[in-house]
C-alpha cells in the first residue's frame, strides 16, 4: 500500500496536471472531490478505472446488478485487483473526502446501497474473484467478487460445498456480512457462523486478518452479522462440508390447495428440526393483473439417501403437486437451473417480517397479503409478487450460540420462527411510488395484526429487508452497544458510515 503522504502528493499532482492549473488555484468550487479521486485512480491504475460511456463502465454499473433500481451514474468505477489496491482506494477516498459505494454481487435492490451517483465513486469487487482450497480442503478462501453459483461450481468436483446462498446470483460479501440463511443452516447455523477468517481493509488503510482468537477477535465477531460499518472484507475463509450430491428440487401446487399447503408449512416450521438435514423454502408467487397465484416449495435434503418423512405433508396424498423436480443432484446444478428462471433486469423490492411459528400467524400473513395485492395492484401490468415463509429452527440458532455467538443474538427461547419476505418485481418506473407505498402499507398492516395477537418476532433478517426497515434496533441491546463500540474502535472517523453511506449502519441505530 502507498503511504498516505505519497497518495496526498499524487492527488496534488493529478489535480494540477489533469485540470491544467496550479494546485493552489483549485478549490472545491471548481472540481468535485469525486473527480479528484477518479483522476488519481486513472493516473495510478488506468487499466482499472472506467468512465461513463465506456463498455466496462456500463458492465460495472448496470450489467452486474440484479435490479434496475440499483442503476446509478458514479463519477467513475475503480476495479481493484487485490487487497492492496482496495487499501489504496480507501486511503484516496479519505484524503479527497470522496463518498463511495462498494458492490459485491449487486443483489440488494435498495437504491444507493451498493451503487452511487456522480457525487461519488463505485468500487467494484469484480476482479477480487479468487477461490482457493486449503491443503486439507477443509477451508475455502473466497474473494468478494464471487457469487455463490461460482463457489458451488468450484467445489462440486471435490464433492464439497460451502454454507452459502440458496440463489446463485447472490454475492458472497453482502450475504455473509448479513448472516446468511442456507439450505444447510439447520445443521450449521448462519453462513457467517462458518467463517473462520476475514481479511479486511480498515478505514486507516491497514490490511488485517480477523479470527475468533487473534488480536482482532472483536472485529471477527462483528462481521458475523454486523454489516458493512467496520471494514471492507477482501477475503472470506469459510469451512467446507462434504456434500457431493443432495436431494433437491421445486414442487408447484395450484391455489385450490391453499389450506393444506399452509398446514404443511406450519408443520414443517413446528417439527422440521426433527431432521436437521432437511430444509424447505415455501413461496407463493402471484400475478395480480392475471388474478393468479402459484404455490411452491423448494425441498432440500442433505444426503445421498432420500428421507421422505420431512416432506410427507408436501406430497401425495396430502398435497398434489402439478410439477415436482425433487431429485438427487449436485446443488450447483439445481442452483444454476433456478437462476436461469430468475433473469436480471426487472425492478425489485424486498420487505422482511418475522413471527413465531403459529398456524394463525400464517393465515394472517397469507390472507392479508394476497387480498390486498389482488384488490389494489391488479392494474399494474407485469407485476409479480412473492411471499416466502422461511422456517427457522432452534437447531439453526443453537449452532450460532455453540460457535461463539453472533451479533444477531436471535432469542432461542421463542424459536422456532418464520422469517417472511415479500418480493416485488415490476418493469415500469412510473409504478415505483405505488409499489413502495403499498409494500410499506401491507407490511405495517400485517405487523400490527401479528403484534396484537402476540405472534410477532423481533429479529429482522438484514439480507431480506427493505429501505427504512429497522435492523440493528432489533438486535439485543447489549449486542448493539458492542457493535457500536467495535465500530468506534476500528473506524473512529466514520469513514465506512459517512463516506460509504450505503447499507444499514450500526451508528444510525
Amino acid at each position: 500500500m502507498k503511504p498516505l503522504s505519497a497518495i496526498a502528493i499524487a492527488i496534488a499532482f493529478v489535480t494540477s496536471s489533469v485540470y491544467g492549473a496550479p494546485t493552489e488555484a483549485i478549490t472545491t468550487t471548481h472540481i468535485t472531490s469525486a473527480k479528484v479521486a477518479c483522476a488519481l485512480f486513472h493516473f495510478t491504475y488506468p487499466n482499472h478505472t472506467f468512465y461513463p460511456n465506456s463498455s466496462a463502465y456500463i458492465y460495472e454499473t448496470q450489467t452486474q446488478y440484479w435490479s434496475v433500481t440499483d442503476y446509478a451514474g458514479p463519477q467513475c468505477v475503480f476495479v481493484p485487483q487485490n487487497a492492496q489496491q482496495v487499501a489504496f482506494a480507501v486511503s484516496s477516498m479519505v484524503l479527497s473526502q470522496t463518498q463511495f459505494a462498494v458492490r459485491g454481487g449487486g443483489h440488494m435492490p435498495i437504491p444507493g446501497y451498493n451503487n452511487i451517483d456522480s457525487s461519488g465513486v463505485l468500487l467494484s469487487t469484480t476482479n477480487l474473484s479468487s477461490l482457493a482450497l486449503s491443503t486439507d480442503k477443509s477451508v475455502l478462501s473466497i474473494g468478494p467478487g464471487n457469487k455463490w453459483v461460482t463457489v458451488y461450481n468450484f467445489l462440486q468436483p471435490y464433492g464439497l460445498c460451502a454454507i452459502g446462498g440458496r440463489v446463485g446470483g447472490v454475492g458472497v460479501p453482502g450475504y455473509l456480512l448479513g448472516g446468511g440463511i442456507s439450505f444447510y443452516s439447520n445443521q450449521y447455523g448462519f453462513a457467517s457462523d462458518n467463517v473462520v477468517k476475514y481479511e479486511c481493509v480498515l478505514a486507516s488503510g491497514l490490511i488485517v486478518e480477523a479470527t475468533a482468537t487473534n488480536t482482532y477477535s472483536d472485529l471477527f465477531w462483528a462481521l458475523k452479522g454486523g454489516g458493512n460499518s467496520f471494514c471492507i472484507v477482501t477475503r472470506f475463509d469459510v469451512k467446507t462440508v462434504a456434500s457431493p450430491e443432495v436431494w433437491v428440487g421445486l414442487a408447484q401446487y395450484d391455489s385450490s390447495q391453499k389450506t393444506k399447503y399452509l398446514d404443511a408449512v406450519y408443520n414443517f416450521g413446528k417439527y422440521g428440526s426433527l431432521d436437521s438435514k432437511a430444509a424447505i423454502i415455501p413461496t407463493i408467487v402471484s400475478f395480480p393483473s392475471l388474478n393468479t397465484s402459484v404455490y411452491t416449495a423448494a425441498k432440500f435434503y442433505d444426503s445421498l439417501v432420500n428421507n421422505a418423512a420431512p416432506f410427507e405433508n408436501f406430497t401425495t396424498p396430502q398435497l398434489f403437486p402439478t410439477v415436482d423436480t425433487y431429485a438427487l443432484q449436485p446443488l450447483s446444478g439445481y442452483i444454476t437451473l433456478i437462476d436461469s428462471l430468475q433473469p436480471d433486469g426487472p425492478r425489485q423490492q424486498f420487505t422482511v417480517m418475522s413471527s413465531i411459528v403459529d398456524r394463525n400467524a400464517l393465515e394472517i400473513v397469507h390472507d392479508t397479503f394476497l387480498l390486498e395485492v389482488f384488490t389494489q395492484l391488479s392494474s399494474i401490468s407485469g407485476l409479480q409478487t412473492s411471499l416466502t415463509f422461511q422456517p427457522i429452527t432452534k437447531e439453526f440458532i443453537q449452532q450460532g450460540i455453540s460457535k461463539g455467538g453472533n451479533p444477531q443474538g436471535v432469542d432461542i427461547s421463542k424459536a422456532p420462527y418464520f422469517w417472511m419476505v415479500e418480493n416485488w418485481s415490476w418493469s415500469n418506473s412510473a409504478d415505483d411510488a405505488t409499489i413502495y407505498a403499498f409494500s410499506k402499507s401491507v407490511t405495517d398492516n400485517i405487523n400490527a395484526q401479528l403484534k396484537a395477537k402476540g405472534l410477532q418476532g423481533t429479529y429482522l433478517y438484514m439480507n431480506d429487508a427493505g429501505a427504512g426497515q429497522q435492523i440493528f434496533q432489533n438486535y439485543p441491546t447489549a449486542n448493539l452497544a458492542r457493535l457500536k463500540s467495535i465500530r468506534a474502535k476500528y473506524d473512529p472517523l466514520q469513514i465506512y458510515t459517512k463516506l460509504m453511506p450505503g447499507g444499514w449502519k450500526v451508528l444510525n441505530a
